[in-house]
This record gives C-alpha cells, structure tokens and sequence, in this order.
C-alpha cells in the first residue's frame, strides 16, 4: 500500500474510535479523507494509462526490436506491473475506507440507487462502497455499437431523477467505460471506433447524451474511456462479459465547480450517515424481479466486434 494511503487509513481509524455518537464535524473530516484517497487511485490510474500508452507505441511501431527499444519496453511493463499492484492496494484501502463510516453516498441517494439496481437484475449493479452503478455493456449496447438499448434509457433516465433530487445534486457523476481485450475486426466498427480505447469513450460520450437529455447538468458530469486496461475479471480467447461495462461514480463536486454560477442547484455533497456494521456494506448482488436479464442474441460469435 503507498505511503500516502497507509496515513489516510490510521487517521480515519483514529476518527472513528473516538466512540460516542458520530458527530457531523467527524464525518465531515472522514469524507476529506476519503476526498484525498480518490484523488490518490486517480492519480495511480493516470501512471497505469501511461505506462499502458508506452507499452501499445513500443509494440506497434513496426520496427525491427533493437536493445535500447527492448530495454523500454521492459521498463514500460515493470511501470506497469508496479501501478496495477498500487492501484489494487489502493482501490482495496479505499473499499476499508468506506467500510469505516458506512456508505460515502448520503443515506437518501444511497438508497435510492440501491432500489433502482435492485429494479433491473443484470442490467446494472450498485456499490455502496465506491458509490458506483455499473451497467453492463452486453444489455447497454448493441454489438460494437454506442447506441444505447431502450431498455438501458430508460434505467439511466430513472438514475437522472436521483441524480437531480436535492440529495445528490452536491456530486459530480463520472461515467468510465470499459471493453474486454477483443480487439475491433469488423470493418464497419472499425471505421468508428478504431480501437477499444476510442469504443469504451465513445460508449462513456453516449450514456452522457442521455443523462443530459434527462436535465442531469452537464457541468456535473466527466466522460472517460479505459479500453480493456482495466478488467475486473480474467479475459479469455473471447473475452469477459465482465469487462465490457461502463461505470458511473458519484464524488463529491470540485469546489470549483461548486462554486460556479452556471452548476444550477451545486451545493457541497451531503455529509457521510452515521457508521454501520461492516458487514452490511457491500456490493449489491441485485435480485428482484422487476426486469429479469436478458440474454443478448448475436447471428455471429458474440466476441467479434
């Protein structure tokens, strides 16, 4: 675990074993520290997107592999191996993190996306720890397509509602898309969407077209795309349907932004709920029944883009 994170974790600890009831000024000093342990897995995210970025030039440049391009290599991938292993370490310290004082979301906007997830079984997913919805891309999207599915509208513009309820206008929404390691074949996706890189943006750009659509401010929101450098589960010859998904976080709004005019209704993110067992913060495996998931039909082999 960096250094950074190790003295972020002691001082919530030491917080939050004052004891007694949790006071708003306790939880408002645990929500900066959670503030300043984002900022560090963002920043060990931009090392391993750069080292990712050396590593494809070095391998596509064509050339005949001399030493001193083989030693870069090299180095490129020890640059990597080291930001996948912090970046675990620190994603793993922010999950206790959040642990430690329940939630990170207010207990309105926490449990209103965890209904909503619960509403649409396979279709998305809500961590509490990391105030996160996941949509899976397979029921988001059609194959190789930005496009958002009906279906999927309609989920995301229930996901405006809360976003635009007084609770939760204080976040700002970042919306990350991701693919599996198949790279782009088919022509005609090709011509779009070059690579998975520019795919996963593409899909991110998308989900943002239909939040603003649905009068989510557009000041609020953050577009990204990962490729597949950034799986949550092992890739096989035909790729993971895991990793083909696209993320939403709720963070707390930059006081820059917050403090702009032209943010309607932005007010400072609303302080952390009071502590709760451990034991009940988790991701949620959604169950229900109001959507059952749905199984994508393909008239070719599902991984081909």
């Amino acid at each position: 675990m960096t250094k950074h994170l190790m003295v972020i974790l002691l001082a919530a600890a030491s917080l939050l074993s004052l004891g007694g009831c949790a006071s708003q000024e306790k939880y408002d000093e645990l929500r900066t520290l959670y503030r300043k342990s984002q900022e560090q897995v963002e920043y060990l995210k931009a090392q391993l997107d750069e080292a990712n970025a050396r590593i494809s030039a070095l391998t596509l440049a064509g050339q005949a592999p001399d030493p001193a391009m083989l030693a870069e290599l090299e180095r490129a991938l020890a640059d990597r191996d080291a930001a996948l292993t912090a970046l675990a370490e620190a994603e793993n310290a922010l999950r206790r993190l959040g642990r430690m004082g329940g939630p990170i979301l207010d207990p309105e906007t926490d449990a209103a996306l965890m209904q909503l997830a619960q509403a649409h079984p396979g279709l998305m997913t809500y961590d509490p720890d990391l105030g996160m919805v996941r949509f899976q891309s397979d029921l988001t999207f059609a194959l190789g397509s930005v496009e958002v599915q009906p279906n999927a509208i309609a989920s995301l513009k229930q996901l405006a509602q809360i976003l635009n309820g007084s609770s939760a206008t204080g976040y700002e929404v970042r919306i990350i898309g991701h693919t599996d390691n198949v790279p782009i074949s088919r022509p005609q996706t090709k011509a779009q969407h070059p690579t998975n890189w520019h795919l996963s943006a593409h899909r991110s750009i998308a989900v943002k077209d239909v939040l603003v659509g649905a009068q989510v401010a557009p000041q609020r929101l953050l577009v990204a795309g990962a490729g597949e450098f950034r799986p949550i589960a092992p890739n096989a010859k035909t790729g993971n349907q895991a990793n083909r998904r696209v993320e939403i976080y709720l963070v707390a709004m930059p006081s820059q932004a917050a403090a702009s005019p032209s943010v309607p209704a932005a007010q400072a993110a609303p302080a952390r709920p009071a502590a709760r067992d451990a034991a009940t913060v988790r991701e949620v495996p959604v169950t229900g029944s109001a959507q059952p998931a749905q199984t994508p039909t393909r008239s070719e082999p599902e991984y081909l883009k």
